[in-house]
């Protein structure tokens, strides 16, 4: 993992063609991303950044922008035109009790003026003041 970016434009507009086959790099990008630091850092460097970390970080950048914010999918995993498959990707069901928590205090916020701006957090119970 971390070797040089092979392909770091998938043509004009294009992310780079190293990030759609490999995991670990995205995985790599994301969390220096997080942390601001070039990857070179988090592979051992001395926290410099280089021409090849900041081609890394404009092919993520790219690469992010073409992910749909909804399903987390690229067009051009659907696109057979383009590599990918109509069938690229099946539905499952997950049920959060987190979530459902959530949406059923949401059911307890006023929906007039008075409930603008509430915001809806879980707390684990050792935290919270009632400790109930």
């Amino acid at each position: 993992m971390g070797g040089g970016l092979a392909g770091t434009a998938a043509g004009p507009g294009g992310a780079g063609k190293r990030l759609s086959r490999d995991a670990g790099l995205r995985a790599e990008l994301e969390l220096c991303a997080a942390y601001r630091i070039p990857h070179s850092q988090f592979l051992g460097g001395d926290g410099r950044w280089s021409e090849l970390d900041r081609a890394k970080a404009l092919a993520w950048t790219q690469w992010q922008r073409s992910v749909c914010p909804e399903c987390h999918t690229r067009l051009e995993e659907w696109d057979a035109k383009r590599g990918g498959d109509p069938h690229a990707y099946v539905t499952d069901t997950l049920r959060c009790p987190g979530c459902e928590l959530i949406e059923q205090e949401r059911d307890h916020v006023p929906s007039d003026r008075s409930g603008y701006g509430v915001k809806i957090q879980l707390l684990p119970r050792s935290q919270h003041r009632d400790r109930t």
